[in-house]
């Protein structure tokens, strides 16, 4: 009996870290025909953007360069939570992938394959890593850093889409506080 208890537990932690590991699920940025993961009921419990939290987005451009790379960083606070995620995509005027998401190796942040979407959608999406879900202080997420090269003609504005998580910390779905939020960035003038 106490062998079973043992593997059921480990078999248990196993699933909590590795559902962690793998970021947010893809499609849940709150783009056109996206979820959140309060609509998709991962993180339930409160109103989305109810939790008063104050979210940076820093690295964005007013008017964009083609082929330019950016570096975004992204933060959040959140009084009582102890855990913090994030997805982020980038969408052209039609709803289609603009531009390039890159995943920084220095940072906690990670590409979701485009397996899990390229059926239902051209965007790409990024997300936090297991590492990145941890509070830099209470209260306090950490920075997640990533690069965004604009698409090689300026055509259309992008408009990027952002879903945040403030979680309790608790591992159940209940008590946690998710955020969206969309910047839309200009082309260049012709």
């Amino acid at each position: 009996m106490r062998h079973l208890l043992i593997f059921a537990l480990s078999l248990s932690l196993t699933v909590s870290l590795s559902a962690k590991k793998k970021g947010a699920p893809p499609m849940t940025s709150g783009a056109p025909g996206d979820r959140t993961c309060h609509t998709s009921k991962c993180h339930a419990g409160n109103e989305i953007n109810s939790g008063g939290a104050e979210i940076s987005i820093q690295g964005l451009p007013k008017v964009y360069k083609p082929n330019e790379i950016y570096d975004i960083t992204l933060s959040l606070q959140q009084k009582g939570a102890k855990t913090f995620g994030f997805v982020a995509t980038v969408a052209d005027e039609e709803g289609n992938g603009q531009g390039t998401l890159v995943s920084l190796e220095s940072q906690p942040t990670q590409l979701i394959p485009d397996t899990k979407t390229k059926k239902r959608t051209s965007r790409r999406y990024l997300s936090h890593t297991q590492k990145g879900i941890k509070s830099a202080k209470k209260g306090e997420s950490q920075a997640w850093t990533f690069q965004w090269q604009a698409p090689d003609e300026a055509a259309s504005s992008s408009s990027f889409y952002f879903a945040f998580n403030a979680g309790n910390g608790n591992k159940k779905k209940t008590g946690d506080y998710i955020y969206t939020r969309e910047v839309t960035v200009a082309p260049p003038k012709k």
